[in-house]
């Protein structure tokens, strides 16, 4: 009998995406999921997707490999932690957070004008009759719309300092671009590859106007076993037709293709491996420089002022 992992797609349909084709050196078949937030990736784990018994031995499983140094808590765990904010680790995180954003100031400017219909009635020109009863706010400036989208995968020589440190530069950046009048869309992803099969994941994290969820950022971004368990878990269900997915859960692809794959405006900002950005996990400010750098974010960015307070922010936690 068929593995019913290929009932997925009807279970999911808001989150397993039928396969496509993708042409870049040649022609691959992508297959996706899609989540609208951690809620909704915990939801669709909790209702157990089949594996893809074709091409994984159900026996011998990544996502619930023993050794936790390398793979995290174990599956279960990491599930439930999706939903949940009790990590120190994350408490640290958070707390170099506030402390950026205790630095921030107001980035949109309103003013009144007065309108013939609608929005707030003033009392004066409403006691003088006169036609322009009421008064609305309205933007000085219209503000500018980014994207960040920050690729979840490293390779394995990265250390823990360095996933650190990418995670608190991701939202010390978010905070500059929305000090500089920006609003700032987030989305995380895991993509790899093997043989012509790409497997995609997308969290979306922020959309314009939200505010930041720290912990979905650094759930994603930080907690090893997001990769290795969840990621891995999300491989694990897919309809890959390749055996060799069964030994190396795909490659990660170069920021050219990676960018053709997702289809990214040529003005989006695109986080790559911390060793390409130059982020070595040791000093915050420098890592912090090299990467608004790599980024080609020095000219937006006032670089001088958002290193100081990225290292006074992190200062804060080690006195």
């Amino acid at each position: 009998m068929k593995s019913d992992y290929l009932n997925n797609r009807s279970r999911f349909p808001n989150n397993v995406l039928e396969p496509t084709t993708f042409n870049y050196d040649k022609e691959y078949i992508v297959y996706g999921f899609n989540f609208n937030g951690l809620q909704d990736l915990y939801e669709f784990l909790k209702q157990d997707p089949a594996i893809n018994t074709d091409v994984f031995d159900i026996n011998d499983l990544s996502s619930l490999d023993s050794d936790t140094r390398f793979h995290g808590r174990p599956y279960r765990d990491a599930v439930e932690l999706l939903i949940q904010d009790t990590d120190p680790g994350y408490q640290e995180y958070l707390n170099v957070q506030k402390q950026i954003k205790a630095r921030s100031s107001l980035v949109h400017k309103y003013k009144n004008i007065k309108n013939i219909a609608g929005g707030v009635i003033d009392p004066v020109a409403y006691a003088t009759s006169s036609p322009e009863t009421y008064r609305i706010s309205r933007l000085i400036n219209k503000p500018k719309f980014i994207t960040l989208d920050i690729q979840i995968s490293y390779h394995g020589g990265t250390n823990e300092y360095q996933v650190f440190n990418r995670a608190v530069i991701v939202t010390n950046i978010i905070h500059a671009l929305e000090r500089k009048g920006y609003i700032v869309n987030v989305n995380t992803f895991e993509t790899s590859y093997e043989g012509r099969e790409i497997v995609k994941s997308t969290f979306k994290i922020k959309k314009p106007g939200q505010r930041t969820n720290y912990q979905a950022l650094y759930k994603t971004l930080v907690d090893i076993e997001f990769l290795r368990r969840i990621c891995f878990r999300l491989n694990e269900v897919c309809e890959v037709k390749n055996t060799s997915w069964r030994y190396s859960y795909g490659h990660t692809m170069d920021e050219d293709m990676l960018r053709s794959l997702l289809k990214l405006n040529k003005n989006d900002i695109y986080f790559d491996q911390p060793s390409e950005m130059g982020i070595y996990g040791r000093e915050i400010g420098n890592d912090f420089e090299n990467a608004v750098c790599y980024l080609k974010l020095d000219n937006i960015i006032d670089l001088e002022r958002e290193t100081e307070i990225i290292r006074d922010s992190v200062k804060v936690l080690r006195r």
